[in-house]
Order: structure tokens, then sequence, then C-alpha cells
């Protein structure tokens, strides 16, 4: 037996529950919006200044999330200063109106806290799964 078929790894570009559950409203809203020419959809991401990545992994990752409904990029902006603890924006901007979907990490214990919930999930499991998959599997679940 391979080594990797007897160890459970779980992956994601963020194991915040918050930025996983923005990136299934964000794929609805852009899904929606798509349909509306009207309104142009953009991404804005903010962390501190020590971050090197720019933009952030969650940021191509929302990115990937909106183009899969466009036919074109969507525009991306980056922002590393003082001690911003990480903030992404989707919006969806017209003559008439503009709709934001944010989220804004407050410290790291969303980060740890999804840790966790990987790692209870992961217990008794062979194989690679996407973090996404466990919040797929909880938003089944009965609450």
């Amino acid at each position: 037996m391979d080594d990797l078929e007897r160890i459970g790894f779980v992956y994601g570009s963020n194991f915040s529950v918050g930025v996983n559950l923005m990136f299934k409203v964000s794929g609805y809203a852009a899904e929606l919006f798509s349909h509306f020419p009207s309104h142009d959809p953009f991404i804005e991401e903010a962390h501190h200044k020590f971050k090197k990545d720019a933009p952030s992994g969650t940021a191509v990752f929302l990115k990937r999330i909106v183009e899969a409904k466009y036919e074109h990029e969507i525009p991306t902006s980056s922002t590393r200063a003082g001690y911003i603890p990480g903030r992404h924006k989707l919006g969806f901007d017209s003559e008439s109106d503009t709709i934001e979907i944010i989220h804004t990490a407050r410290s790291r214990t969303g980060f740890a806290d999804g840790a966790l919930l990987a790692a209870r999930w992961i217990v008794e499991r062979k194989g690679f799964f996407e973090f996404s998959e466990i919040i797929e599997e909880h938003l089944r679940s009965e609450p």
C-alpha cells in the first residue's frame, strides 16, 4: 500500500468557514449578475504590510469562482498596508447601484476554528479532500 493511501489530507486556499461560505455566496451572486451586463464585477483585497503575495490565494480563488460565470477577466486589486488582518470584497457595480459582498478577518481564530473542524472531520478518512467538501457536508446536515 502506497504511503499516500494510508493518510487523510485536507487542503484549501483558506480554512476560514466564513471565507468558504463567502465563496459559495459569491458563486451564486456571480451566476445571477452574469445575466445583467449593466453590473460589472470586481474584486478588492487588503492585508497587512508583511504579506508577500498579492493578490492573496483567497482572492485568486474568488476570482476563479467569479470568472467561471463570465467570459472575461475580472479586475482584481490588492492593498498591502498597516496591520489589516485580511479583507476580501466582491462587488458588482452599475451606473445605478453597487452591491458588495465583504469578508473581514478580525483575527486568526477563524482560520484555527476551520483547521480544527477539518482535523475532526478527517479522522478515520483516507485520501485527499478539499476543505469545501467539509463545508458542503455541513450544509447538507441537519442543524
